[in-house]
């Protein structure tokens, strides 16, 4: 995204007090008049970063930070109308302790973060004026403990707690409104890093969490933890892992923008939390300027929900378009990276199948997940042309996401319900990079074609640029300067 930004950092007090300010603008609203109507994107964006830090003794550091960041979107509802039709605000404020105690290190933190997103009554077709919102805003408190005895052993526990205030927004019976739900929840956890041998280490954790919605069912969970790791010869090492998760949020985006009428919903209403269990497996072999990694995966997932086919969210709840089943995930990971004194290369490929099924179509058996893309391959080769400079090629191929439109406004059919994919996108770049050292000062200049060749999804190309040349080719330059 082309932008301006400015960073400024520095003491207030010498080796006390210090602090780092940042501000950035985009400048894609200021392209927006250089197109066509049609080419148009009306984004802006805006964002600021600010931090203190303050030692107070040589084992104890208190640190105050805030980030705020607006997204703008216009689109004109009518002529001459410069209001944005969708917003995006996102805020975070913290106050962090960091301390220790002989080998008794912690870290307390206090913290505020609000995400709203609101959209013109008018793009809904309502002409009663006004914004439709929906967001979350949360309070939490975190205290973390650490200790660690040597190279042999180590734990880390601690416990939190949050307050969500979750404004959730529909179009139920052809109005807008918007509900209010109040949710705690408190986590205690426990972690332990473990040397049993020379050669094997292992890590073994436990979450316990408590759910507690103001005006709903209660859940309580237990997420264990498990990793090992073998070094089979000096060069060689084997590891396995298992973890449980729960998550206790569900979103579905319903259009290619979010939009507050996206389905988000806390495990309330009878949606309960997502729950999945991992297990991986895999070798990884050091070479003498880099690595080679493999593993295979499975995963069970359990109360993931999706849109039912043959229906149209808009009409009426929600909540009644939605429906819950269960899925599993499979996979194999392959990773190689090597530098040479004059060439370096990096590429990986991933093989996985992600997969759903529901009572309401149990027909149609074990179907494709919206996030399933069987094949990934990426791979970039670099050619060292001197201490300070380097020539780069990339490539990535991936198989198209499954997809549930259809060319026009009828409604899929059940026999073809999730059977569509998109096309496979692939994408050649190439970039150059030179870095130079003047003392302690660095200057850094970096340019070169973006999607040279291929078919980069729609998707891809409305997120991340609207300026290109023929077949969304897109030369980039960057220069920094840091003294």
């Amino acid at each position: 995204m082309p932008a301006v930004s400015a960073v400024l950092e520095g003491p207030i007090v010498k080796d006390k007090l210090s602090y780092i300010v940042s501000g950035r603008r985009s400048w894609l609203d200021l392209f927006d008049g250089l197109l066509s109507e049609e080419n148009r994107l009306g984004l802006s964006a805006y964002d600021y970063t600010a931090k203190l830090s303050y030692d107070v003794s040589p084992a104890t550091t208190i640190e105050a930070f805030a980030y705020g960041a607006w997204d703008n979107y216009r689109l004109p509802l009518a002529e001459g109308s410069r209001e944005p039709v969708l917003r995006w605000d996102n805020q975070l404020y913290q106050l962090r302790l960091n301390t220790r105690f002989g080998q008794v290190g912690n870290t307390t933190s206090l913290f505020y973060t609000s995400h709203t997103n609101r959209a013109d009554a008018a793009l809904f077709g309502y002409d009663g004026g006004g914004y439709l919102s929906s967001g979350v805003r949360t309070l939490n408190v975190l205290s973390e403990f650490s200790l660690a005895l040597d190279n042999m052993f180590s734990i880390r526990w601690g416990a939190k707690y949050s307050h969500e205030i979750f404004d959730i927004a529909s179009l139920d019976d052809d109005q807008l409104k918007s509900r209010r739900e109040r949710i705690n929840q408190y986590t205690v956890f426990y972690d332990n890093h473990i040397r049993i041998r020379d050669n094997l280490y292992a890590q073994v954790g436990v979450h316990f969490v408590g759910y507690r919605p103001v005006r709903h069912r209660d859940y309580y969970g237990i997420q264990p933890r498990l990793s090992l790791r073998y070094s089979l010869t000096s060069r060689d090492l084997l590891f396995a892992s298992f973890s449980e998760m729960q998550q206790f949020y569900h979103f579905l985006r319903l259009e290619t923008i979010a939009l507050p009428t996206d389905f988000r919903m806390p495990s309330i209403d009878g949606f309960k939390p997502r729950a999945s269990e991992h297990i991986e497996l895999g070798w990884k072999h050091f070479l003498p300027g880099g690595s080679i990694e493999a593993s295979v995966y499975y995963k069970t997932r359990r109360n993931v929900i999706a849109l039912k086919p043959d229906t149209y969210w808009i009409e009426g709840s929600l909540s009644g378009y939605i429906m819950a089943g269960n899925g599993d995930s499979y996979g194999l990971k392959l990773f190689f990276f090597n530098n040479w004194p004059r060439w370096m290369l990096q590429a990986a490929y991933t093989f996985s199948r992600s997969r759903e099924w529901f009572d309401e179509v149990k027909e149609l058996g074990k179907l494709p997940s919206l996030y399933d893309v069987p094949h990934q391959f990426n791979v970039a080769v670099s050619y060292k042309l001197t201490s300070r400079s380097m020539l780069s090629l990339g490539g990535t191929l991936h198989s198209g996401r499954v997809t549930d439109d259809s060319d026009s406004f009828e409604f899929v059919p059940l026999e073809q319900f999730r059977r569509n994919r998109e096309s496979v996108s692939y994408r050649v770049d190439a970039g150059y990079t030179f870095k130079k050292d003047f003392g302690r000062s660095l200057l850094a200049f970096r340019c070169g074609l973006y999607n040279i060749i291929g078919n980069p999804t729609e998707e891809e190309v409305l997120s991340f640029y609207t300026i290109y040349f023929n077949n969304h080719l897109l030369p980039y330059v960057g220069i920094s300067f840091k003294f």
